[in-house]
């Protein structure tokens, strides 16, 4: 890309000379195009790819970035470093491992392991470990972790002390640490410190209104003031505050890098004036914000439609009626319709609705790849031969398939490992261990054993192979399917990891590695599904577009959610409702039911407010006014899709 097809706003960020800058970029205003310019422009100004560090926060994001990059500078390209804030921290982690009491083949716990781990601890003091008080106390830890639990409070320190101790001994981390550690690399360490600055001398940010307080303590220092610090982000668009993002880190950085420069980037390339001016009058009801006011470049465009139906049920009829009956009329495919709502239990009356029309439809958030129970139970195995400390992969592992070790064998054998001091792994095969299941735990070591020498010296497939075979793991897999269908299902999942895994070691990588890169997939994004109307709730929908968007429940108490409203969290709620707006191209249509039934009741719902916050001279309620010309327009689309259903001439 050429600078001349760059705006005047964007061309000042691109070529920024030096120092820090914030550049504010509006939904649509081609932030990612500057991101990944201003890149292109350090390197052609013969800055050292070393030097160069650009974060994000989804992997989705971070590919996306590396791309345009390849196609604007080549395979030169793939040696920038372009990741995630966790990825960078594993980095750092990995690098420096004995300075905080790892090796480097260290496992990376997810949701899963870390209960478990956790149970463990509960249960060695003594204290109630269900389920609710597990997940309970690991929250508490995390936020204590990333800075959002200001102090310790009742048993949570010498908890998070026992923790931790139980995560270094098994050469592990969890997901928080990934910030945790590499501050307290950079703090605590000097030589550390000046090294990842100097990978750091120009750092570029995605998406910063996303990031978090650890976040931006790392950032802090890796950046020193006056430092070549780059940030893209948009006050606006900050709608994950419940999970750590703080958009005060937008106003934090004129404190902290007084000479920041500012550039505004407010031409719309995405959406029509229409869909802008209600957008802007929206979000400007928001007080805690930087301003801008964005403008299309893409004419005035037909006004937003707003629809209000009896029960949600209808309102779901309507949109699946009304996505048919354009699509009749129109060129467009069904990919460039989308449903947008609040919460996910929304989705079931439109799914409803659009098998009753026959309409194909993907619904984004569904059960991850790697959560199937198949799959996690053959990462398992593979964290065990990477890290023969990883306890909780060793219970997983020798649970599957059944060899007829059961809880108070394993309570044993975890005792002794205590008394002993070593892993669990490591006492099968201790000289003392007296047990009648002494042989088959033996076995199990002595296949672990075999099985790391076979993915580290043999070839890539022969390993996964013997990995499924000689652990019973595929027999047991096939034995246990309730029916065929199931079982080809499993095995189809199992051999695209198995694919995976070779790809990967063919491109040079071994496991620890490919352990890694498969945790950090931690948005665990789809492949984008074609020929089929979206459905996902609004957070999920963020930096996505579409031509036609319908949002559904614009009710007060569904959207702005009840909880926001008691906790006073009402602008983010409104940068919610933007975000949602501003996916829309061409069209959007807001729509609400004027009664819902909630705990078997049928009670009335009032309007969204934010249906009245909008620019009024670009709605349409289109129920009110059925003289209106999108009135007309929405019944004649509908007799036009008649006709052509019936083959009549139109």
């Amino acid at each position: 890309m050429s600078s001349n097809r760059l705006n005047e706003a964007q061309y000042q960020a691109v070529y920024h000379r030096g120092g820090p800058l914030l550049v504010l970029a509006g939904a649509g205003s081609g932030k990612t195009r500057v991101i990944t310019e201003r890149i292109a422009a350090l390197v052609e100004r013969d800055v050292p790819f070393d030097a160069i560090t650009a974060v994000t926060f989804t992997n989705k994001a971070a590919r996306e970035m590396r791309e345009r990059l390849q196609a604007r500078l080549g395979e030169q390209a793939s040696a920038l470093r372009i990741c995630t804030f966790h990825a960078l921290g594993l980095a750092m982690v990995r690098e420096h491992a004995e300075r905080i009491g790892r090796r480097h083949n260290l496992s990376v716990f997810g949701i899963s392991e870390q209960k478990s781990a956790m149970r463990s601890v509960l249960s060695d003091m003594k204290l109630p470990a269900d389920s609710d008080q597990v997940e309970r106390t690991l929250a508490r830890i995390s936020l204590l972790k990333s800075g959002l639990l200001e102090q310790d409070v009742q048993q949570l320190s010498p908890l998070r002390q026992r923790y931790d101790e139980l995560l270094q001994r098994m050469n592990a981390v969890d997901f928080d640490d990934l910030m945790v550690l590499p501050i307290r690399l950079l703090s605590e360490h000097a030589d550390v410190r000046a090294l990842w600055q100097s990978r750091a001398r120009h750092f570029l940010v995605d998406e910063y209104q996303d990031s978090s307080r650890v976040q931006y303590e790392l950032l802090r220092l890796l950046v020193p003031q006056g430092g070549n610090l780059t940030v893209v982000g948009d006050d606006d668009q900050s709608i994950y505050g419940w999970r750590g993002a703080e958009v005060r880190n937008l106003f934090q950085l004129e404190q902290d890098y007084p000479d920041l420069t500012v550039i505004r980037l407010e031409e719309n390339y995405r959406s029509t004036a229409s869909i802008l001016s209600a957008s802007n009058t929206l979000i400007a009801h928001n007080g805690e914000r930087l301003g801008k006011t964005l403008r299309s470049n893409l004419g005035q465009g037909k006004p937003v439609r707003i629809w209000e139906c009896p029960t949600p049920e209808e309102e779901a009829a309507r949109v699946a009626g009304d996505i048919r009956a354009m699509r009749a009329v129109s060129e467009h495919d069904w990919d460039d319709f989308c449903v947008l709502y609040r919460a996910s239990f929304q989705s079931r009356a439109v799914e409803m609705a659009l098998r009753e029309q026959g309409i194909p439809y993907h619904v984004s958030g569904g059960m991850s790849f790697f959560d199937r129970a198949e799959i996690q139970t053959v990462l398992s195995y593979l964290r065990l031969i990477s890290n023969a400390g990883d306890d909780l992969a060793f219970m997983r592992a020798i649970a599957k398939p059944r060899r007829g070790i059961g809880d108070r064998a394993l309570g044993d054998l975890g005792l002794f490992a205590t008394v002993h001091g070593c892993s669990l792994l490591e006492a099968c095969l201790h000289d003392e261990l007296v047990h009648r299941r002494a042989e088959q735990l033996r076995q199990f070591a002595l296949l672990v054993m075999q099985l790391e020498h076979a993915f580290r010296h043999g070839e890539a497939d022969d390993a996964f192979d013997m990995l499924l075979e000689d652990s019973g793991l595929e027999q047991a897999i096939r034995h246990e399917s309730e029916d065929e269908q199931q079982q080809e299902r499993r095995m189809a999942n199992i051999m695209e990891l198995r694919r995976w895994w070779i790809r990967h070691s063919e491109q040079g990588g071994g496991l620890d590695e490919f352990l890694q890169h498969i945790f950090l997939l931690a948005d665990r994004e789809d492949d984008e599904p074609s020929g089929q109307v979206r459905l996902m709730t609004v957070h999920a929908a963020k930096g996505l577009e579409f031509d036609h968007v319908y949002i559904i429940g614009l009710e007060d108490g569904i959207f702005p959610h009840k909880n926001a409203l008691l906790e006073k969290r009402i602008e983010e709620e409104r940068r919610l409702m933007y975000v949602a707006m501003t996916r829309a191209r061409f069209r959007l249509t807001l729509s609400y039911a004027r009664a819902r039934r909630r705990y078997g009741q049928i009670e009335k719902a009032a309007p969204s407010p934010f249906l009245r916050e909008a620019d009024q001279s670009v709605l349409r309620w289109v129920d009110r006014d059925t003289d209106s010309a999108e009135a007309a327009e929405e019944v004649e689309a509908h007799m036009a899709s008649m006709r052509k259903l019936l083959g009549l001439a139109s």
